[in-house]
């Protein structure tokens, strides 16, 4: 049943099956748009947009569509099915609400918060209250749309209208405004009596407003609805509006700009900062308002999460309560959280990764030194001389490509295990790197939002594009780096020493590439272009977002969240394109998204992808219990995977169990279990991982500055609603409803905003851009 809360109302979301190309060709920088689509079951389908699907492998291109968002979105509703964590004791609800024009609301009977604003701008609120964990979750919000005793605003003009009002809202729990809320109407007009007895925008006098009384006891624990109230009905942005958005002003600590329901000018006390209109102060009465109260809806709500309900009226319901009542043991999903067991690492005691440039001459040798014996080195002849945790480096190439390779989907890519397997196939590469020199200590990263001193050096990864034939690195610390010819898969195990099945058979020539390759250049290929980097900021911005699992997971591989576009970069996939590259259709070895470790700059590339979402899980370690709202159940892969749901996406699979990471392949313990996501999200989490970044080290003993986004200030803008028909008995009133409210005051610079359908304009759900490697 739908009611209300995550897993009920709010749909997992589903993944366009039309992914959106871009081409990157050498030499040209990365900042054009591509994207794929992400949307919810039922909502209209997402217009289409980019290049034509064949033009690249998805996930090559630069980041989010249409105009960034300029304030930090946060996201109190998980739109995936996230495991239930077990209650203990009081829980923190958090949530945003957005009522056109004003809300007060109650929670288990008590009062949590009012609306400041009483008219415009149109902001919503943060709110936050305790739930005892115990009873059962009672909401109640009285929603009311200013209108006069006529039911008309901005009376005081040539063109006074019938405003619409709505409410939308999302809590932490879950719960999120639906047609599954109950609505009870107070205050409506004008009346059909007064408009058949001539009422109208010309005629105001003749207009009656009906007020009923409110049920007594409403916002209380136990009140239960009766025949008096109705379902309440869902609208879209598109016919109610978002309004006219707010903006702080952080230099006055105000919420701007306010105008009156009478004139439909600005305030003039204050410059309409944080200003309320009152019938006996036409200047406007000062109102204190803090900077959590001033919040632009389309930032902090989306209509892929929650539904804008109101009255079976839009526009001439005025003051409506609204209630929900939420049984105690309602759960997101029926997938209990595992118990994590994994020790709390000591202060001090992680090995430190490290960004490449910063490690000295000598360490750097040392890293360089043990890959090229990981590449020359038989696996016999290797755990041999350095142990059990010694690998071929050969045997990541192909532990991906089998992973990519599944034929029930990609394994590796194209969902929410894309960093919990990364994150494992980096941490046992690191362990095989320290088997053959401990002395390394970590694995470094490179940091592209770094440009000087270059990488692409003699001393670092040599040249972008290759220099050589064909485009080959010929020169570097990896130059003439091979590719293995004559490949099979036949020398290779699982830990427990199983054959591995696998459609993965090497390149058209017989080259460890590729499926469809045709190349054969017998060392690393780079088509693309040393200019590569991406904003340090847009990094940060990802790292610090106030969400979930796959929020993080679509700002980092698409720049897009619940269709707003935060970032221009594509923090994993943009490097793989860029520095890959192709040459007609032929990919580079980074770019293969079957065989992209063939290029020695792979992992020092995602160990900067996992220090992202490093950052992302101690910014958001207050969501650990739940394992960061990684999806549970009823997962929906994107890109390559879109529409398909297999074993080795959620929470509790296995990770590619055709050749699943055990724990002892990851340091974890001597057991050759396989590992699941959850264990990967348990055990390399920033408290309880071997290893950490020196950028959460030294930010955690710093004021952490170096480490956050920059977010600039939004300008105020415009949603108008579209046109709507209002029907009461055998009454039909028609009416534009441009609601003067929600257009730019007159006289003003301020820009209009396209309606909330075109935000991010190839997308109705989270967008993911996606690149397989």
């Amino acid at each position: 049943p739908n009611i209300g809360s995550s897993g009920f109302s709010v749909n997992a979301f589903r993944e366009s099956s039309e992914p959106m190309f871009g081409r990157f060709h050498c030499g040209m920088l990365l900042g054009f748009s591509a994207g794929l689509a992400g949307v919810y079951a039922q909502p209209p389908e997402a217009p289409s947009g980019g290049p034509p699907p064949g033009e690249a492998p998805p996930g090559m291109g630069g980041g989010g569509t249409g105009t960034l968002v300029a304030t930090e979105p946060h996201f109190a509703v998980n739109a995936e099915k996230q495991c239930n964590a077990a209650t203990t004791g009081p829980v923190t609800i958090t949530g945003y609400i957005y009522c056109d024009n004003y809300f007060e609301f109650w929670f288990n009977g008590a009062l949590v918060a009012k609306d400041p604003m009483t008219f415009t701008p149109h902001n919503a609120v943060e709110v936050s209250f305790e739930w005892d964990g115990v009873s059962d979750k009672e909401y109640a919000i009285m929603c009311m749309d200013y209108a006069s005793t006529s039911g008309y605003e901005y009376t005081e003009t040539d063109a006074p209208q019938l405003g619409d009002g709505v409410l939308i809202a999302e809590f932490s729990d879950g719960t999120v405004t639906s047609s599954a809320w109950s609505v009870f109407v107070v205050t409506s007009g004008p009346t059909n009596a007064s408009i058949e007895a001539g009422c109208s925008a010309t005629n105001l006098g003749a207009c009656v407003v009906e007020t009923v009384e409110e049920p007594a006891g409403w916002v209380d624990r136990g009140f239960a609805v009766d025949e008096s109230w109705s379902s309440a009905t869902e609208y879209t942005a598109d016919v109610a509006g978002w309004g006219r958005t707010p903006s702080w002003n952080s230099s006055a600590s105000c919420c701007g700009t306010a105008t009156s329901p009478m004139t439909q000018g600005p305030l003039p006390l204050n410059g309409g900062c944080s200003v309320n209109y009152a019938p006996d102060s036409p200047d406007g009465l000062a109102v204190a308002v803090v900077q959590s109260e001033c919040l632009d809806p389309t930032v902090v709500l989306s209509e892929l999460r929650s539904t804008m309900i109101w009255s079976s009226d839009l526009e001439r319901d005025n003051r409506v309560l609204f209630r929900l009542t939420v049984p105690a043991d309602t759960v997101s999903s029926s997938v209990e959280c595992p118990v994590c067991d994994a020790a709390v690492k000591a202060a001090g005691s992680q090995r430190e990764r490290k960004e490449v440039r910063t490690l000295s001459a000598d360490e750097w040798k040392k890293v360089v030194e043990a890959m090229w014996i990981m590449k020359t080195t038989s696996q016999a002849d290797g755990v041999a001389a350095y142990g059990a945790s010694f690998r071929t480096y050969d045997y990541f190439v192909v532990k991906h490509a089998v992973a990519e390779r599944d034929l029930r989907g990609d394994q590796a890519h194209g969902g929410p295990m894309f960093m919990t397997w990364h994150t494992a196939f980096t941490l046992e590469f690191e362990n095989a790197l320290l088997s053959v020199d401990p002395s390394i200590l970590a694995l470094p990263y490179w940091d592209a939002s770094i440009v000087e001193p270059s990488v692409f050096t003699e001393d670092y990864f040599g040249s972008c594009p290759g220099t050589g034939p064909g485009s080959e690195v010929v020169d570097g610390a990896f130059k003439n780096w091979p590719i293995t010819s004559n490949f099979t898969l036949d020398i290779y195990t699982t830990a427990t020493g199983e054959a591995i099945v696998s459609p993965f058979a090497g390149s058209q020539v017989g080259m460890l590439r590729g499926a469809t390759s045709t190349r054969t250049e017998t060392v690393v290929m780079r088509f693309g272009s040393d200019a590569y980097t991406f904003a340090s900021n847009d990094f940060w911005k990802c790292s610090n977002l106030d969400g979930y699992w796959n929020d993080w997971y679509g700002c980092a591989e698409g720049g897009i969240v619940g269709g707003l576009s935060l970032v221009n970069a594509v923090i994993h996939g943009g490097a793989h394109q860029g520095i890959g590259g192709k040459s007609g259709s032929d990919s580079s070895d980074f770019e293969d998204p079957t065989t992209s470790p063939n290029d020695p700059i792979f992992f020092f590339h995602h160990a900067n992808v996992d220090r992202s979402a490093f950052h992302w899980m101690a910014n958001n370690a207050d969501k650990r219990a739940t394992y960061y709202g990684y999806p549970a159940e009823d997962v929906t892969g994107a890109g390559q995977n879109a529409g398909k749901s297999f074993y080795g996406q959620s929470l509790l699979d296995t990770m590619s169990d055709a050749w699943p990471f055990t724990a002892q392949d990851l340091g974890f313990s001597d057991s050759t279990e396989a590992q699941t996501n959850a264990d990967i999200l348990c055990r390399v989490a920033p408290p309880t991982a071997v290893y950490t970044y020196d950028s959460l080290v030294a930010c955690a003993a710093g004021d952490g500055s170096a480490c956050k986004a920059t977010w600039e200030a939004a300008e105020p803008t415009t949603t108008p609603a579209s046109t709507t028909v209002v029907a009461e008995s055998s009454t039909t009133v028609v009416s534009t409803t441009s609601d003067i409210e929600n257009t730019t005051v007159a006289g003003s610079d301020q820009a209009t905003a396209s309606s909330a359908s075109d935000i991010g304009a190839a997308a109705l759900g989270l967008v993911v851009l996606l690149h397989r490697s």
